[in-house]
């Protein structure tokens, strides 16, 4: 194959890699029209204002070493905190709209995942969803404290603060005061495939081979899964979005992406087949509860959005049209409204 044959398809593959749930996707079609013309950037400064948001918080160290890169935002002294969990391959940098938004108005933690982001590098025996409830745990006594807490995750996140609910099942209600759900599945990804015409067995089949196949070329995959690439645009505005979206925002999922090394996202990745935290969703039901769902969301789709709500039916519900995996992102406006009532709701129970 010739090698600018080789460094397209890597990088479709590779740039999909990235993009939670699914690590790898197979037959992306590039436009035509984009093998020959770049794609028209937005400014450097457009693209950094999404990393500007910084605060300082306390560096944690888990018991195996890894150190959790955390950042608080103080609020008013007598509300509770809200913990935002981010999700599978990127940084807390993913909630910017959100965190600009509540900023001041509500303390606010934020942390990377183990090998996430700031965070240092797991080993990759525990890049499983029961070491980040640990890590969780250990966020909300060394960097929230004893107060309330709400918990908002995204898609990997989610699913850690629905493992945290079936581990910990005491806290919520007490300790943990409200949850926001979003993009997220409590169960049965071993039989999604984020490709549309490709079996949800057949991709878990693929997917962790040609990862593996794929981390002996690193060069190569680094190269085309690079931010400012074309293959890595493409893919991430094909994979992640389902809406017209300013080119900047594409940018900024794919700088995320693009600092998440594929190692990382191969060692995180058969976490998935393990999922199955619908036991964790009735105890949920004690609280107030969002779960956010976008329609044409190829990697947790809307009937897993479905499937949690039919189990929570006192949870508000967000259907959002037009929307892939970010949410948060590609409808911020949408998001923090609901999340804005969640916090409201929280507030009326006190």
């Amino acid at each position: 194959m010739p090698r600018n044959r080789l460094a397209e398809g890597v990088g479709l593959i590779a740039g999909a890699a990235a993009l939670a749930m699914g690590g790898i996707a197979a037959g992306l079609e590039l436009e035509r029209r984009l093998v020959s013309k770049r794609i028209s950037r937005s400014s450097q400064a457009d693209l950094a204002q999404f990393f500007a948001l910084r605060s300082a918080g306390p560096a944690v160290t888990t018991a195996d070493g890894v150190v959790l890169h955390t950042e608080v935002d103080e609020g008013p002294a007598d509300d509770f905190t809200v913990v935002w969990v981010h999700g599978y391959a990127l940084n807390l940098d993913n909630w910017h709209f959100q965190r600009q938004h509540f900023r001041g108005r509500v303390r606010q933690v934020f942390y990377d995942l183990r090998s996430h982001g700031r965070s240092s590098r797991s080993s990759p025996e525990r890049c499983r969803l029961d070491q980040l409830v640990v890590d969780l745990e250990q966020v909300l006594d060394e960097v929230v404290g004893p107060g309330p807490v709400v918990l908002v995750g995204h898609s990997m996140g989610g699913m850690t603060i629905m493992r945290l609910a079936q581990a910990r099942p005491e806290l919520f209600g007490t300790r943990i005061v409200g949850v926001g759900l979003l993009h997220t599945s409590a169960g049965e990804m071993a039989n999604h495939s984020p490709i549309r015409g490709l079996p949800g067995r057949t991709f878990s089949r693929v997917a962790e081979p040609l990862m593996a196949s794929l981390n002996r070329i690193p060069e190569l995959v680094d190269r085309t899964r690079q931010a400012g690439s074309d293959l890595a645009f493409v893919a991430t505005r094909r994979m992640a979005f389902a809406s017209e979206v300013p080119a900047s925002y594409v940018e900024f999922v794919s700088e995320m992406l693009a600092q998440t090394p594929l190692e990382v996202v191969a060692d995180f990745y058969p976490a998935f087949a393990e999922l199955n935290e619908y036991q964790a969703l009735p105890g949920l039901s004690k609280l107030p509860v969002v779960v956010v769902g976008g329609e044409d969301d190829l990697f947790t789709p809307v009937e897993h959005t479905e499937r949690i709500t039919e189990l929570l039916p006192d949870a508000v519900a967000l259907r959002l049209p037009h929307c892939g995996h970010l949410g948060m992102i590609e409808h911020p406006d949408a998001v923090n409204e609901v999340i804005e009532e969640l916090l409201d709701r929280v507030r009326a129970a006190d």
